[in-house]
């Protein structure tokens, strides 16, 4: 259900309860005068509170409906949740008007008057209470509201205060004032436990109390494929609306695309599994037991260069008593000046040797991550000379026609280039292996436009 829906819903109850509770509220406070009956007096007062809280209800509701603004970006819906907590605070002001007659009675004495047709209008009452009670909870829990909810527990106070002045009618009737003392004693007591328990569901709301159990919240995250692990799960909000963040981690070589592809899809499954109302992911690199150090190393040094905008790859070391050299390819922007290129490239040295101390020597290879400038494009937009440069070097390893299709796909600002080329079939596959790197060596260190090469061998057609 959206949320305009709910709350046109939420306000339908609202008013039919509100009309109900003032019908009641005007019965119990005819029959509290005629007859000076505290009790019935304070169930009167108690009904019209059910009014009041009504109103207070259909004021937050309103405003809760309005739409995000620039004050408050979150939405406004704890308003609803302030509305319920002024039902709660109205319930103890309730509580203080009974004390007051309760204290009153004692002081000055004096005894109310029964008549039969004021216990015969009580007892009428009382199936009302119960309908207004039952539509009102179940309503609250269909449209998952705070405000029904609280409300509903405040009108079900009716049924058993009603039960209470009853009882204290006949007492009276039977020749026992201190019956109607005694009972609007307890009705103060029951009315001061639904008071704080009011009071203490709305303040954990707007003290951010966690909103959902976070074993939930992990467990939803980690069905998403790709998610290593999940921590600091944290929510705040109602449950009908929470707001949560939590921390993912991903295998570190992943890609941003494919982060953020994660990152998606575990709001996604949040809003839909738990009713979550916006989530914020942070995905951080997972570290899984390398299969040696300097497997680790690399990944940290591609990590060290996302950081800086700056694609490394190549990267090769070499290991002496003093620790690791290391040389590798960093691509950065083509726009940028060799001088703003160079100092770039020389942060992401002096952050690798920082990071890294048994690595003491870096050298880059800038490159470009742009080919739109690279002489070899120009004047050539079909690429057709590349594709035959491409087929010349090919040739030149496996022999004349032996490369028979070249397929190119540009790749940020680079090209991926396909080859199928024929070997002989009775050749060893760690030859035709050994054949298929050396074409890739020599296309690479040919041709820098090029990014990736794949080498398809097929033994030649009977």
């Amino acid at each position: 259900m959206d949320a305009p829906t709910r709350q046109r819903d939420v306000r339908r109850v609202l008013w039919v309860v509100l009309a109900l509770n003032l019908l009641i509220t005007a019965i119990k406070l005819v029959i509290g005068l005629v007859t000076g009956s505290i009790s019935v007096i304070a169930d009167a007062f108690h009904s019209l509170l059910d009014s009041s809280s009504n109103v207070i209800g259909l004021v937050g509701l309103a405003i809760a409906a309005r739409p995000p603004d620039p004050n408050h970006p979150y939405g406004h819906r704890k308003y609803e949740t302030m509305a319920t907590l002024a039902i709660g605070a109205l319930l103890l002001l309730v509580c203080a008007e009974i004390l007051s007659s309760i204290y009153n009675r004692l002081t000055g004495g004096g005894a109310p008057q029964v008549q039969l047709e004021s216990l015969l209008i009580m007892l009428a009452t009382m199936p009302v209470n119960v309908g207004i009670t039952t539509y009102e909870a179940r309503a609250g829990r269909r449209l998952n509201s705070d405000l029904l909810l609280a409300d509903a527990a405040h009108t079900r106070t009716d049924i058993f205060v009603t039960a209470s002045v009853v009882i204290s009618l006949v007492g009276v009737w039977l020749g026992f004032p201190w019956v109607d003392v005694v009972v609007a004693s307890g009705v103060v007591v029951l009315i001061g436990v639904v008071a704080l328990r009011i009071l203490r569901r709305t303040s954990d709301v707007l003290a951010d109390s966690a909103a959902l159990d976070p074993a939930h919240v992990e467990a939803v995250a980690r069905q998403v494929p790709g998610v290593w692990f999940v921590h600091r799960v944290r929510s705040r909000g109602r449950a009908d609306e929470a707001y949560v963040d939590l921390h993912v981690k991903v295998d570190p070589a992943m890609t941003t695309d494919q982060a953020h592809a994660i990152a998606t899809e575990i709001e996604q499954r949040l809003k839909q599994e738990l009713s979550v109302a916006d989530a914020l992911v942070h995905i951080e690199p997972g570290y899984r037991e390398p299969p040696d150090p300097w497997e680790a190393m690399r990944v940290r040094m591609r990590a060290i260069g996302d950081g800086l905008g700056i694609s490394v790859h190549e990267i090769h070391g070499h290991q002496n008593n003093q620790g690791y050299a290391v040389q590798l390819h960093a691509e950065v922007d083509a726009s940028l000046s060799l001088e703003q290129a160079h100092a770039l490239v020389t942060q992401l040295e002096e952050r690798i040797r920082a990071q890294l101390p048994q690595v003491f020597s870096v050298e880059t290879h800038i490159e470009p991550k742009s080919v739109h400038a690279l002489p070899l494009l120009e004047g050539h937009p079909d690429v057709s000379l590349l594709k035959e440069r491409v087929r010349a070097i090919a040739d030149g390893v496996y022999g004349p026609g032996a490369c028979r299709e070249v397929i190119l796909h540009p790749s940020d600002g680079h090209f991926t280039a396909t080859l199928r080329c024929t070997w002989r079939a009775d050749a060893p596959l760690v030859e035709a292996h050994a054949l298929a790197e050396e074409v890739e060596r020599r296309l690479l260190t040919d041709l820098p436009v090029l990014s990736r090469i794949v080498v398809h061998v097929e033994p030649p057609e009977t």
